[in-house]
């Protein structure tokens, strides 16, 4: 499942970003990098191989594999082939359980991509122990290895046949291949283009909202049919709006995976640049510090926060005040601020005053969050992002 916009915070945000909301005063103009930044594309693979284990082939090339088990009108297949073939990243037995693990490579893109099986079970486990719900005809040891029924295969993301005594398997890699992980430009936003496989999904682009939430927006296509290296693609051409410092941008299509560029915004002019208010909070608040929606900081220097609440309400009893540092994750993807520190500045007569410190250099976000106010059924009234500007600690 795709992360797209998560809690009422990441609504309001996604509304103000999509529509330029981080633009400095001037019209937005856009920095092209030179050619493609990514291509996106299918591997095809197949493994065939024969019910009497004379011989077997993946991707053409003759090969050495288990042989395949005909029992009572149906084929298994042993689990360790899956390894053998390049689609399972890894396939683990637990002899004190008597079962077997197999992880699918993440380029496959299936259905599921981690699944148990037990000796003797005709239930097929998700990673968290719970039954699948599907049955299957039991898996069981033969030789020491695992047999289970092909058919199982196909919720692993591999097409399976059996043509008289030959069966055959089907798969294919979704990649995105970045060509171009980074760049720079001193503008409002960037335009940048990547092809993709014609008879692919086409591709969109994801920006993060600043906590774990993710907009989306889809592209343009600029150029049909373009024949390369044995595929035909087409170009989509994205333009983003960017925040000062570094902004992550997922490339990412439906079961493709997704590959993240970096666009850093470099600020010429701070003083032109204001606190970015979001849809939300144009009506409920203003700032006489910040003063700039960028600062340029050193450790351990003094930030304040403070300004007027516009509106009267009895909710109004405090804003929250989150510190996120640009922090990308390499095992997740869709982590790239991590939360410093985080703290309230009460509402009284209808101001707010406040300050922090971070020690540590850095690109920063700091998002200031609402009270909660906003209505809702079944869980009381909720907050939501009013404003956001950016540090910089050198």
């Amino acid at each position: 499942m795709k992360k797209w916009l998560c809690l009422i915070i990441s609504a309001a945000a996604a509304l103000s970003l999509g529509t330029g909301a981080l633009a400095d005063g001037a019209p937005a103009t856009s920095a092209e990098p030179k050619g493609d930044v990514a291509k996106m594309y299918r591997i095809k693979h197949e493994m065939k191989f024969d019910l009497n284990g004379k011989e077997a082939a993946l991707d053409g090339k003759a090969i050495t594999a288990d042989t395949p088990i005909l029992k009572g009108g149906r084929v298994y297949v042993p689990l360790r082939t899956l390894r053998q073939s390049g689609a399972a990243d890894s396939v683990t037995w637990n002899a004190a359980k008597r079962q077997v693990q197999v992880v699918i490579q993440p380029e496959v893109q299936p259905p599921l991509n981690n699944l148990t099986f037990r000796i003797g079970s005709e239930d097929v486990y998700l990673p968290d122990g719970s039954a699948m719900g599907e049955k299957i005809p039991a898996p069981f040891l033969s030789s020491g290895k695992v047999y289970v029924p092909i058919r199982a295969l196909s919720w692993l993301g591999i097409a399976v046949s059996t043509v008289k005594d030959t069966v055959s398997w089907n798969w294919s890699d979704k990649v995105i291949e970045v060509l171009k992980p980074e760049w720079e430009t001193d503008q409002t936003s960037t335009t940048f283009t990547m092809l993709y496989q014609k008879d692919m999904y086409s591709p969109q682009y994801l920006y993060p909202l600043g906590g774990s939430g993710w907009g989306g927006e889809t592209g343009k296509v600029t150029e049909k049919d373009i024949s390369m290296d044995g595929r035909t693609y087409n170009r989509m051409q994205f333009t983003v709006n960017l925040r000062p410092g570094p902004n992550p941008v997922m490339l990412t299509a439906v079961s493709a995976g997704n590959k993240v560029v970096t666009v850093k915004r470099k600020v010429t002019n701070s003083s032109s640049l204001p606190v970015t208010i979001l849809e939300e909070g144009k009506e409920n608040i203003a700032f006489t510090s910040p003063n700039r929606g960028y600062i340029q900081a050193k450790p351990g220097q003094k930030i304040d926060v403070s300004g007027n609440i516009l509106q009267k309400n009895d909710l109004f009893d405090n804003l929250t005040v989150n510190v996120k540092r640009y922090q990308p994750s390499s095992k997740d993807s869709y982590k790239v601020y991590e939360e410093v520190k985080s703290f309230k500045l009460p509402i009284k007569d209808q101001k707010f005053a406040g300050s922090f410190t971070l020690s540590e250099k850095g690109s920063y976000l700091i998002s200031v969050i609402s009270p909660a106010y906003i209505p809702f059924i079944e869980n009381g009234p909720s907050m939501t992002q009013w404003a956001e500007f950016a540090v910089e600690v050198e």
